[in-house]
């Protein structure tokens, strides 16, 4: 018996033949990434290789599983799916590498000025003066919020740096090229000490304004503040606050709140803030990896084999 799929990520068509010539015998494929066909198919699908609204959730009657092309699942974890047997799986793992050099490609703009140097040479300017405003990366101290694998690849490149990292996790435990781990009832301790902060968490409950006004209240040593996690983790109301008030010296920010960001945000007009839509996880061919993780997944899945990233639906991730 075929398995019946439906395919919601608006994926190349090479790569949906890719699918179809890998598990076709296995499974009735419909590829519909504009949603156009999947209320005349929900009730008998199987498989959702995608997102979906919380009224296909209801009217999921055979739904077993679902993959995310993201390692983020925060928007499909409806209580209709939280609280049944399906099975939810991320492509978490992708990431690492593409959103590491992109939060260090923001930490160098603004501890450089690459912005203004670049401003400058556009005019045509040779304005040595801008290098009275660099701040060396050297003998900081990074703090992570977030020690998954994204959160760990950051660790490991500001230690090149030969920065101090601190780091949170939801348990203690020893991390490689963390310093100092610290939970989230300890957080205190690294928004007193870092002189960069970086957001990596997931959007769960326990983590919806987690960084709120004060939070920003504690970080005495008024750091460059990043987040590449998810917008909601920051209350951007007291994060603008502490831009404003130079709580923080600079924000480099890629989520936010309300996505796009609403063109009458105070955060476009701020001069040390750093603006990026979505988009520090993004590379060339990005979607081959996540197809290829839901072939191997499918495979498993049809032969009764343990799912890989599989997620805690309750814990968020």
């Amino acid at each position: 018996m075929k398995r019946k799929v439906i395919i919601t990520h608006k994926i190349r068509p090479s790569l949906v033949e890719k699918i179809i010539s890998q598990i076709g015998d296995k499974a009735d494929i419909v590829f519909d990434p504009d949603k156009k066909e999947i209320d005349k198919v929900i009730e008998d699908v199987e498989i959702i290789f995608g997102d979906f609204e919380r009224n296909h959730a209801r009217l999921a009657k055979n739904l077993r599983w679902v993959h995310l092309g993201y390692a983020g699942v925060d928007m499909i974890l409806y209580p209709e799916i939280v609280n049944s047997d399906v099975i939810v799986t991320c492509s978490k793992g992708i990431h690492q590498h593409h959103m590491t050099e992109f939060l260090f490609g923001m930490i160098l703009t603004l501890t450089r000025r690459f912005d203004k140097i670049y401003s400058s040479q556009k005019l045509k300017i040779w304005d040595k003066q801008v290098a009275k405003e660099f701040v060396s990366l050297r003998g900081k101290t990074m703090g992570i919020l977030g020690l998954g694998n994204i959160g760990r690849q950051i660790a490991k490149v500001s230690k090149a740096f030969e920065m101090y990292v601190i780091g949170m996790k939801r348990t203690k435990a020893n991390v490689e090229y963390v310093d100092e781990v610290v939970t989230k009832e300890e957080m205190q301790y690294l928004l007193e000490n870092s002189d960069f902060i970086v957001v990596v968490l997931p959007l769960t409950e326990e983590t919806f304004h987690l960084i709120g006004e004060r939070e920003f209240e504690m970080m005495s040593k008024k750091p460059y503040f990043f987040n590449i996690g998810r917008g909601a983790v920051v209350d951007e109301k007291a994060l603008i606050d502490a831009l404003k008030n130079g709580k923080i010296r600079g924000a480099g920010l890629d989520v936010f709140e309300n996505e796009p960001l609403p063109k009458d945000s105070p955060l476009w007009e701020m001069e040390n803030v750093l603006i990026t839509p979505h988009i520090a996880g993004l590379f060339p061919n990005y979607w081959e990896e996540p197809v290829n993780l839901f072939i191997e997944n499918f495979k498993r899945y049809i032969d009764g084999k343990n799912l890989m990233n599989v997620v805690d639906k309750v814990v968020g991730y």
